[in-house]
């Protein structure tokens, strides 16, 4: 017999074991294909996974069921993806300006015609702090206060980066159709 999500959510409350391991089981591999997303290889997903549900289950106790109970747990789990990369791995910023100089890019029609797998390649050209606050506001759906405070950057090096980030995209997305027209012709 499977438990109810409700079910298993009141069983962590109480420190019920069964409970910890059916939410672990139920929801781990979606959790992890997430922490993949901002970690640097399986095995650094795996520890902030880890990390995710140990804090999951230390604060429990805040969860108040408002709002996506898998949503609140794909936050704790974006949070401790980036905190342990920000431990072994530097996150520059500097060639980022925060001056309001950055337009927006236009977005190429071809958007509409690239499939995921293409997207997430082409991304992950980016460097790190561009795919980080990309991922963070597009994805995931963080305003730019909450990803300063994750990053420990200004709100306006968040809103500078994520414009340079769609600019590159846009730049990337120009280059892979050129090359698909050229080989078309």
């Amino acid at each position: 017999m499977s438990l109810e999500t409700e079910d298993i959510i009141k069983g962590c409350k109480e420190g019920n074991r069964r409970c910890q391991d059916a939410l672990v089981q139920k929801f781990a591999p979606g959790l992890l294909s997430l922490c993949m997303r901002y970690t640097s290889d399986k095995e650094s997903a795996k520890d902030a996974l880890q990390e995710c549900f140990l804090n999951a289950f230390r604060y429990m106790h805040t969860y108040e069921g408002k709002g996506s109970f898998e949503g609140w747990l794909k936050r704790i789990a974006v949070t401790s993806s980036v905190t342990h990369q920000k431990k072994f791995r530097k996150i520059y910023f500097e060639d980022i300006t925060e001056a309001a100089t950055w337009s927006y890019a236009e977005v190429p029609e071809i958007y509409s015609k690239i499939g995921k797998e293409e997207i997430m390649e082409l991304l992950s050209k980016l460097p790190q702090s561009l795919y980080l606050v990309f991922n963070l506001y597009v994805v995931e759906g963080y305003q730019h206060n909450e990803i300063a405070e994750l990053l420990n950057i200004t709100e306006s090096t968040s809103r500078a980066a994520l414009c340079k980030a769609r600019n590159r995209l846009a730049e990337l997305v120009r280059k892979q159709n050129g090359a698909v027209v050229a080989q078309a012709s």
